[in-house]
């Protein structure tokens, strides 16, 4: 196991029963959704992830614009922990999900051909849960398969290591 999965796998494990629970059905979706609105082109979007009440999760678009309303945009740092902390008070655990590239996004770094435009590398989650103190953060790497239709595949650690942190 790599020392990111072992990381992962410990941060989960150290959770209560009934919040492991709840950060780990909203992780499933992170997982399944992330490549269904991957783009080539715009990578990762951001994404809001919360539970629905009904023992499941549901996933939510969300802007710049949206995400403005917490903070300025050049203070990514701080708002990236707020918004998902305000979501679980009123659903009981959040996340907001980004790729590594939102800086450049979000800054509309270079002209043509610029950086802004490479691909992102991995998903980051910063996830919030009513009972928890502090938030919780997750990063996990992904690639892409196919060159004509490429889609957007995590890597065999991050299920592997969700089912591993279920069985506890």
């Amino acid at each position: 196991m790599n020392q990111a999965a072992a990381h992962t796998l410990e941060e989960l494990r150290a959770l209560a029963p009934a919040v492991r629970t709840d950060v780990l059905r909203v992780l499933d979706r992170v997982v399944l959704e992330v490549p269904a609105h991957w783009s080539r082109r715009k990578g990762v979007p951001q994404l809001m992830v919360l539970l629905d009440g009904r023992g499941d999760a549901r996933t939510e678009r969300t802007g710049l614009r949206e995400l403005a309303r917490h903070g300025f945009l050049d203070e990514f740092h701080r708002w990236v922990r707020g918004v998902p902390a305000g979501r679980a008070e009123e659903h009981g655990c959040a996340a907001l999900v980004f790729g590594d590239r939102i800086h450049a996004r979000i800054n509309r770094i270079g002209p043509f051909g610029s950086p802004r435009l490479f691909p992102d590398t991995r998903v980051h989650v910063e996830l919030a849960h009513r009972d928890l103190r502090r938030g919780l953060a997750f990063s996990f790497p992904f690639g892409t398969e196919g060159r004509l239709f490429p889609r957007l595949v995590c890597q065999d650690w991050v299920p592997q290591v969700l089912d591993r942190a279920r069985l506890r």
